[in-house]
């Protein structure tokens, strides 16, 4: 037997031998393996020192109001990125919203009689012609929600009971004339 295999079995008999209880096992069958665990954790718990909560007075809190000698410079900056979103909103026109369907057909005479009840029955209501080749579409109102939409689509089935909402790039200064 060599010198290296002599102390791996030394070594290795060490680590056994280091890993065994110190208390005899006992022979008696349980159900729970540890049942008998009786280790006292107390030493190593962290303690505590109490400290009473301060007392809540009446006291309202101090604010210290600072006036800053520099000038208002973050306001105009403020103002100028306030304005620039202004002029950016002006500037959109279309928006996503929803129009009432009344008519799709082949004969330009209905679709004309269907924008001719919208003027005298809704004139709050634009209707708008499509034609793609070869159906007629008329489409009325300028609506921000479903909603609003669905208030009018009562009405305008009394006489086109085929109309639905449909969903579509409104004209948002049209839409804010409807009610």
């Amino acid at each position: 037997m060599n010198f290296k295999s002599f102390a791996l079995v030394i070594v290795s008999a060490a680590l056994f031998i280091g890993c065994a209880s110190s208390k005899p096992i006992s022979t008696a069958k349980t159900t729970d393996p540890y049942s008998n665990y009786d280790e006292d954790l107390s030493v190593v718990r962290p303690r505590y020192k109490e400290v009473a909560a301060p007392e809540m007075t009446a006291k309202k809190p101090e604010v210290k109001r600072v006036l800053s000698d520099q000038p208002l410079h973050i306001n105009r900056q403020l103002d100028a990125a306030v304005d620039t979103i202004a002029s950016k909103n002006r500037a959109i026109r279309f928006a996503s919203g929803y129009r009432i369907q009344i008519y799709v057909g082949n004969t330009r005479k209905e679709a004309d009689d269907a924008r001719l009840f919208t003027y005298q029955t809704f004139p709050e209501l634009n209707p708008y012609l499509v034609y793609t080749q070869p159906t007629y579409r008329v489409r009325i109102g300028d609506f921000m929600t479903r909603l609003e939409a669905e208030r009018y689509l009562q009405q305008v089935r009394q006489q086109y009971e085929a109309a639905v909402v449909l969903p579509e790039k409104i004209d948002l200064k049209k839409s804010l004339m409807v009610k």
